[in-house]
C-alpha cells in the first residue's frame, strides 16, 4: 500500500471540499520514505472508479543503493 498523507491532520464531514490537504509524508506498507522537498509530489489522471488501479511514480532519495541477487553476500 502507498500512502500519500499530511501528517497530525484529520478531515470531517464538515471540512471536505473546503480543505486542501497538503502531503508531507509518503509511506510505503506503512513506512515513511525519505524524499526530497524539491520534488513535489505530483498527482496525474486520478480516477473515483473502484475498479480502476492507480500508476504511482515516486523519486526517493536513498544512502545506498544495492542491486544483487537476493542470496549474494552485499558488497561481492
Amino acid at each position: 500500500m502507498i500512502e500519500i498523507v499530511e501528517k497530525g491532520r484529520a478531515t470531517s464531514d464538515a471540512t471536505i471540499g473546503d480543505s486542501v490537504i497538503v502531503p508531507n509524508d509518503i509511506r510505503i506498507n506503512g513506512q515513511s520514505l525519505l524524499a526530497s522537498a524539491d520534488d513535489p509530489v505530483i498527482l496525474h489522471e486520478v480516477s473515483t472508479r473502484a475498479d480502476e488501479l492507480v500508476r504511482v511514480t515516486l523519486t526517493l532519495l536513498a544512502r545506498r543503493v544495492s542491486i544483487r541477487a537476493e542470496n549474494d553476500p552485499e558488497g561481492s
